[in-house]
Order: structure tokens, then C-alpha cells, then sequence
């Protein structure tokens, strides 16, 4: 009788080996299989090249991009099987707990079932799946089962944990354990845990691998002696407690020897100059490309996925848009109520205040309006669009929307670029019309019983001699509307190393769109003025 052939391998790794830009050595000659009902717990030292083996299988254009230089002998795995459990979760905070489920349901080859039954299987109840649970009320073990429930709703059959029991008691961490060899063996699954814990890596591993820092290898900890997976019935006590305790002392023996060891060096390949050159073009070229990637995208997503499309919308658009609306209102309105009161009053002795107002029109709200709510806009609703996608950049929400099989710039940056490009264009006219409401308060001060005929004039119906007044503002405010909306995704999508960073690309945005804007509107003066 002839015995079954071996289930295939959900991963297969041989000889990876990974440069840093610098030609530093990170990981060198790795070598890893996993087949399913498998679990591999990967241990080593803060810098030992863990969360950079899950961008190679992960984000391996974006590693090539940064100036990386990865090679291997073989990386074998089905990338729709793929599937990533980031620190801490990484729940889509836009969502509620259910519709990140159903938002992996949705993108699955072969849904099956619902949000409450996924999220039953991890043991979270009626309570944690009914509408409106936000994910912010959850706690950090829920979180992280939301998030084994959400990745294994989506069909991925090959997970990788990052390190998932940061901020767990030991209670929760055991509870993790089991929950995560349950739905391994459950669903013929395989699964990487990148941790720290001994506790969990004892608690799921069938086999034990450390990165070591001081080669920069993969080495398999005690290859002839783990009896696998703690945390499974059949293990006493004493016997669990014994290998925790063999686990910690081989990690920390490893770490006291070789915990300052830095990569070893090579000289910097020719591609990390290329690398240098990007990153000093990227912050002029890359909100061209959010732009082409956003009208690529758009019509597809907004005919296909119309649900996600409104979703992502209307968090950008409450945020750009409704939050600020009295703000836009108040500022617009002294603004305009301050200039035309100056303007009355700059003709000194003999000159009637009426008369200059009738001269002016309302060509000063063409004059300011584009430039002061494009500035205001990109400081207040960009800044506060920026925070948001710079978050979830940061939080690996858009790298886990990648691993769910969602093309993150088809779901996130096309939706978002149209919502703030409309925002504007609202807040555009609802400036003009603080401004204009602001001017109407002067003329009535001063008895002008046709204050808003004269002021509307010459954006409804502009004499023959200012029309070109009017059709440039009309230009501005429409390319500053797309302008500001494709520079705002750009650097709020950019990657996020840390807090910082978030900081750092919303200052940034304002900064370059504030100087675009300005350039813009000295380029359209000289240009109306030439003609």
C-alpha cells in the first residue's frame, strides 16, 4: 500500500540574503520551510533582520525601491495565501470591528460565513460583532484576535504573526497560544511568529529558528529535543516550565554575547546612489504619481467596490470638509468684512467710501479667494487628512490591507484623492461666499442698497474687461483642488518609520503646497497681466 504523497509547502526559502542601502549584511543565506499545520517562531535581538524577512515576503518592491539588494536561491509561496497579523492588530479604525471582517470577506477568493462567526472562532462573542463596535474600545487581546479572525476570513491559509502578544498579560499570551495552533490545525494552515515572548514562542512553536546578530543566519534551536507546542494538551506543568525556562536562557545567552554586534559592512552597491537620487526627486514626483494612480484606479473602484469607495470618502470628507465648515465660514467672513473695510478707507479726505467699494466690485474675493482657502485648506483639512493616512501608514493598517489581497491604492488613495479634491472645491465657494457676506456687512454700514448685485457682479456675470480675472480664478481654485489633494495622499501614504515621521510629512505638505500655490499666483498674474 502506497503512502500518500507529502502535502505541499505553504513556504519555501532557501538561501535569502539581504543588504541594507549601506552594504550592511542583514540577513545572510536564510533558509526556512513550512508546511501546513505548521508553525516556525522566529526569535533574535531588536535588529536582526526579523520584520525585514516579512518585507521580503511582503513589501518586496518596496524594499527594492529603499535601495535593498535581495537575493535568493528560492522563495516559493502562493502570495494569495499570504497573510499578515501586524503588531497590535493593525484594525482598520475606520471600520467598525465587523466591517473589518467584512472587508476581508468582501476580497476573499471563496468567502465563507460572516463576521460573527469569524470573530466566534476566536472566541469573541455577540457583543464584539454587533454594528458600531469601534475598534478603539477594544483591548489589546481582542484586538489581536480580530485581527487572526480578519486574516483568516479573507482565505489566507500562510499567516505571519508580528509580533503579536505586545502588550498582553501572561494570561492573554497563553490564551494566544492556543488560539492560534487551534485555527492552524483547524484550517490546515501554516504560520511565522516573529516575537520576543518565550512564553508564546514556547507556548505555538513546532520548531524554534534564531536570527542570530552574530552571522546572520537562520539556526534552529534545539533541532533534536523540542517536543513542540507547550500549550497543547498532554504537557504538565513541570515540563512546560522547563523548557521556558532552556528557551530563555538560550535567548539571552545569544543576546549578552552578541547584542552590540552590528551587520557586518560591504561597500554600498550602485543601486543605493540611484536609491539617493529617488528619495531627493520623491517628494516632487511622487504626488504626480498618487494623481495617475488615483484617475487609474478610480473609475474601476468606484464601478466595483462603490461601498468601499463611500467609506473611505466619507471619513476623509467629515474630516476635510464637515468638521472645519464653521471655521471656513468665520475666517472667510472677517476676512472679507476686514478688506473691504480697509478699502473703504484708504481714499482719505473727499473721497466717499461708497465710491471706491462701486469701483472694487467684488474683484478682491477673485483676487484673494483661491490663495488664502487653498492655503487654509492644506493647513487645517490637508493637515488633518495627512494625520489620518500618516496613522495608518504607521500603524501597518495600509501594509495589512495589502495582505488581505487589497490593492491599497485603489481602496485608500483614489477614494481619498477625489474626497479632498471635492472638499476644497466646496470650501473654495463657501469661502467666496464668507467673503462676500463679509463685504455685504461693510456696504450695509455704509447705506449701499445694492451691496450684493455689486458684489456677486463680477463672479456671475463679470464685465468683458475682467472675464480673464474671473477664468483665472476659476483655474487655480480647480488645480489647486487636485493639486492639494494628490500632495496631501503622497506624503500621508509615505512610509511611516515612526511618530515623527507622521509630523514630518503633514509640515511638509503644507510647506511645498503653501509655495506652489504662491508660485501659481504670481505665475497667473504676470500672465492676465500680459494680455
Amino acid at each position: 500500500m502506497t503512502e500518500p504523497a507529502p502535502a505541499p509547502a505553504r513556504l519555501q526559502v532557501r538561501g535569502l540574503r539581504v543588504e541594507l542601502p549601506d552594504g550592511r549584511v542583514l540577513i545572510d543565506d536564510l533558509s526556512l520551510s513550512l508546511a501546513p499545520g505548521e508553525v516556525a517562531v522566529l526569535l533574535g535581538g531588536s535588529g536582526a533582520g526579523k520584520s525585514t524577512f516579512a518585507r521580503v515576503l511582503f513589501e518586496r518592491a518596496e524594499l527594492d525601491a529603499a535601495g535593498f539588494h535581495v537575493e535568493s536561491e528560492v522563495v516559493e509561496l502562493d502570495r494569495g495565501q499570504l497573510g499578515l497579523v501586524p503588531q497590535r492588530g493593525a484594525l482598520f479604525d475606520h471600520l467598525d470591528v465587523a466591517g473589518n471582517i467584512a472587508l476581508a470577506l468582501r476580497y476573499a477568493d471563496t468567502p465563507e460565513g460572516d463576521p460573527a462567526t469569524w470573530l466566534s472562532r476566536v472566541g469573541l462573542g455577540a457583543d464584539v460583532a454587533r454594528p458600531g463596535v469601534a475598534v478603539g474600545s477594544l483591548s489589546g487581546g481582542q484586538a489581536q484576535r480580530v485581527a487572526v479572525a480578519r486574516v483568516l476570513a479573507s482565505g489566507r491559509r500562510l499567516l505571519f504573526l508580528d509580533e503579536p502578544s505586545v502588550g498582553l498579560d501572561p494570561h492573554r499570551v497563553r490564551q494566544l497560544a492556543r488560539l492560534i495552533r487551534q485555527q492552524v490545525e483547524a484550517l490546515g494552515a501554516a504560520a511565522i511568529v516573529v516575537t520576543h515572548d518565550v512564553a508564546l514562542a514556547a507556548g505555538v512553536a513546532d520548531a524554534l529558528y534564531l536570527l542570530s546578530l552574530e552571522d546572520r543566519k537562520l539556526t534552529r534551536l534545539f533541532p533534536d529535543t523540542w517536543p513542540g507546542p507547550v500549550e497543547r494538551d498532554g504537557v504538565d506543568d513541570a515540563t512546560r516550565g522547563r523548557w521556558l525556562l532552556a528557551l530563555e536562557d538560550a535567548l539571552v545567552d545569544h543576546l549578552e554575547t552578541h547584542g552590540d554586534r552590528p551587520p557586518p559592512r560591504r561597500p554600498p552597491r550602485g543601486r543605493a546612489l540611484l536609491h539617493r537620487a529617488a528619495e531627493v526627486a520623491q517628494p516632487v514626483t511622487r504626488p504626480f504619481a498618487v494623481a495617475a494612480w488615483a484617475l487609474r484606479h478610480l473609475p474601476g473602484q468606484l464601478l466595483r467596490r462603490p461601498r468601499d469607495s463611500v467609506t473611505v470618502a466619507s471619513r476623509v470628507g467629515a474630516q476635510a470638509l464637515v468638521r472645519p465648515l464653521l471655521f471656513y465660514a468665520i475666517v472667510s467672513t472677517l476676512i472679507g468684512y476686514t478688506v473691504l473695510y480697509v478699502i473703504s478707507r484708504i481714499g482719505g479726505a473727499g473721497v466717499r467710501p461708497d465710491a471706491l467699494i462701486r469701483q472694487i466690485g467684488g474683484s478682491y474675493v477673485i483676487a484673494l479667494a483661491p490663495a488664502l482657502s487653498a492655503i487654509l485648506f492644506v493647513a487645517a483639512s490637508g493637515s488633518a487628512t495627512n494625520a489620518w493616512l500618516g496613522s495608518m501608514a504607521l500603524g501597518r493598517q495600509t501594509l495589512a490591507l495589502e495582505a488581505l489581497g487589497i490593492d491599497q491604492k485603489a481602496y485608500l488613495w483614489a477614494p481619498a484623492w477625489l474626497a479632498l479634491g471635492l472638499a476644497y472645491l466646496a470650501i473654495a465657494c463657501l469661502f467666496a461666499l464668507g467673503m462676500i457676506v463679509g463685504g455685504y456687512l461693510v456696504c450695509r454700514s455704509l447705506g449701499m442698497p445694492d451691496a450684493w448685485a455689486l458684489l456677486t457682479a463680477d463672479l456671475i456675470d463679470p464685465r468683458p474687461e475682467r472675464a480673464v480675472y474671473a477664468a483665472r480664478a476659476g483655474l487655480l481654485v480647480w488645480m489647486y483642488a487636485w493639486g492639494i489633494a494628490a500632495d496631501v495622499v503622497a506624503k500621508g501614504t509615505a512610509s511611516k518609520p515612526d511618530a515623527d515621521a507622521v509630523t514630518r510629512g503633514m509640515t511638509a505638505s503644507v510647506v511645498a503646497c503653501t509655495l506652489w500655490v504662491v508660485a501659481l499666483e504670481l505665475a497667473t498674474v504676470v500672465w492676465v497681466l500680459a494680455r
